[in-house]
């Protein structure tokens, strides 16, 4: 499962692909489980530009319907659609900008706690 990270390195938020390791079992490949503190569920999105922010906790964001395009402080742009997963970690720093299209979209938001360690999903 590919997972697209976004934290804080220097103060900036960087952006680093991560591949979660799977394993074939009966009904397809699997991650591992996940521990987590919870999920939230948004369908409508903010209207309002909320410019450079940070990410609010530790949270993986998967877009259900719709999309959401980050872009970090550097100018790296990463576009998140249905299928992929955004693993929303620049909890200090300059953080990044987002925009979730369309207005009407439906969000998953995993919330993990703070010892999952996602430098161990590097290639």
């Amino acid at each position: 499962m590919h997972l697209v990270w976004i934290r804080t390195e220097e103060g900036e938020t960087v952006v680093e692909d991560l591949e979660l390791p799977a394993t074939k079992e009966v009904r397809g490949y699997e991650t591992a489980l996940l521990s987590l503190e919870g999920a939230i569920f948004r369908t409508q999105q903010p209207a309002v530009d909320l410019g450079f922010h940070n990410a609010p906790r530790r949270q993986i964001v998967v877009p259900l319907e719709g999309e959401v395009e980050i872009e970090t402080g550097h100018g790296e742009v990463r576009l998140i659609t249905p299928g992929m997963a955004l693993l929303a970690d620049d909890l200090t720093g300059q953080g990044h900008t987002s925009s979730f299209r369309p207005e009407n979209a439906t969000t998953l938001f995993l919330v993990l706690p703070d010892d999952v360690d996602p430098t161990l999903w590097r290639n």
